[in-house]
């Protein structure tokens, strides 16, 4: 009965556990870094270039072994008839023959010449991992820039729910006092159109909100029709840009570099003397003469001299080195760019968020005035153009600081993910 209990009690942890675990999922899948995340999980270019890595890898073991002893079998048997007199000549034949041997070879090669190729896979590495990075942060840039717009179009859905429950709570008091003809009916009137306008404006902000949502899943590769509230967009206060030097560009033509550099040396090398040697041993007999005896082996070494072949080399060469200076022109041209960028959206992002500053001052007089207003309106004392002057300079106000954060949240975005087209 006692194991019986305590089976029961580890059970109800176990499914308190769960439960509470797909709540934590569910939360967290409504920030920007579950977002990003699981565009980068599934997206196919970042796990091409993962392949990529690994296909150099494997070229690379496929060269030390190319320069390794090789064994190879060999085989071949012939019988030439001859009918009445017809056939190949039998001393150029010799009627038939046999031969089959197992054939081992090596090329020889230095141990600077052999590192320089192997290096060269390592280069291609860094450059493919380079490449990774640029597309990690086009993808991150793209993923908060989606998910700004859908966190503005939601701040935009609530401040009209905001303002119409506040146009909902006069409402029932502004028909009364129209009835007992406080005010004029078609005063009321004008107050129930600017109510219907927000009305539609709230509508037409929801389906905007739902419509960049699921997009916001389309690009995140997320199946779900659901659509949840988002909370802030937590680029916060730690947005940077690192200098240009540590920059994922900079890294980019460096590996470039290293690569053209890593490709000359193994230009110099193609156009050495290169030996290979040889050793097979095997049967070969034309069944003439003791055939018993003809089991053999033979050694052999081979030598490649290049003299002339027109300077291709010189040519390979030259194309190297303009190689080279092309991507130290584009890396110099980037580098300003970067620079330009930088300081542009450092000086954009101060100035948005002096106006966030000015407009939240101006947003308290703005909501004591609604307050005063909604006070006196019962009494008469404020006549309703008044009153919805009031409230739609504060729903201008808060529209506008809307508007605000979602520019200084794309600054903030631009400068984290800084992206030289």
């Amino acid at each position: 009965m006692r194991l019986f209990k305590s089976l029961l009690r580890l059970l109800f942890l176990f499914s308190v556990v769960l439960s509470l675990s797909s709540l934590l999922r569910a939360q967290d899948s409504n920030t920007l870094g579950y977002f990003i995340e699981t565009a980068q999980t599934n997206s196919p270019i970042l796990n091409d270039y993962n392949n990529q890595v690994i296909s150099n890898r494997i070229d690379s073991l496929r060269l030390r072994a190319s320069y390794g002893f090789i064994l190879t079998g060999e085989g071949d048997g012939m019988y030439a008839p001859i009918v009445h007199g017809w056939g190949y000549d039998e001393v150029i034949t010799n009627g038939q023959s046999f031969f089959a041997s197992a054939r081992v070879t090596k090329q020889i090669i230095g141990n600077k010449n052999l590192k320089t190729r192997l290096d060269s896979y390592r280069a291609s590495i860094v450059q493919v991992q380079a490449q990774k990075d640029i597309s990690i942060k086009t993808l991150d840039k793209q993923i908060t820039d989606q998910y700004i717009a859908t966190y503005t179009n939601q701040q935009q859905y609530k401040l009209s729910e905001e303002i119409i429950t506040l146009l909902n709570k006069e409402d029932e008091v502004l028909k009364e006092l129209t009835r007992q003809s406080v005010f004029k009916q078609t005063d009321y009137l004008t107050f129930k159109v600017t109510l219907q306008q927000n009305q539609l404006t709230l509508q037409q902000q929801k389906a905007d909100w739902q419509n960049n949502y699921l997009l916001l899943n389309y690009l995140a590769g997320v199946v779900d029709t659901s659509v949840q509230e988002l909370s802030l967009p937590d680029i916060g206060e730690t947005f940077s840009s690192p200098v240009f030097g540590e920059s994922v560009y900079a890294k980019a033509f460096q590996a470039d570099s290293t690569k053209l550099a890593n490709d000359a040396k193994i230009i110099e090398y193609d156009y050495k003397p290169k030996i290979s040697a040889f050793s097979d041993g095997g049967y070969q007999s034309s069944f003439t003469i003791r055939p018993y005896k003809k089991f053999g082996v033979s050694v052999g070494v081979a030598i490649t001299l290049p003299i002339y072949n027109g300077h291709q080399k010189q040519m390979l060469l030259q194309q190297n080195q303009l190689a080279l200076e092309t991507r130290k022109k584009y890396a110099l041209q980037v580098e300003k760019q970067y620079r330009q960028q930088v300081f542009q959206l450092n000086q954009q992002i101060r100035q948005y968020e002096q106006m966030i500053d000015m407009a939240n001052e101006q947003i308290e007089y703005a909501n004591t005035l609604v307050e005063a207003n909604a006070k006196q309106l019962p009494t008469g004392d404020v006549q309703m153009v008044d009153f919805i002057l009031s409230i739609n300079n504060l729903l201008n106000l808060k529209a506008n600081i809307i508007q605000y954060n979602n520019a200084l949240f794309s600054f903030k975005n631009q400068l984290t993910y800084l992206i030289i087209q």
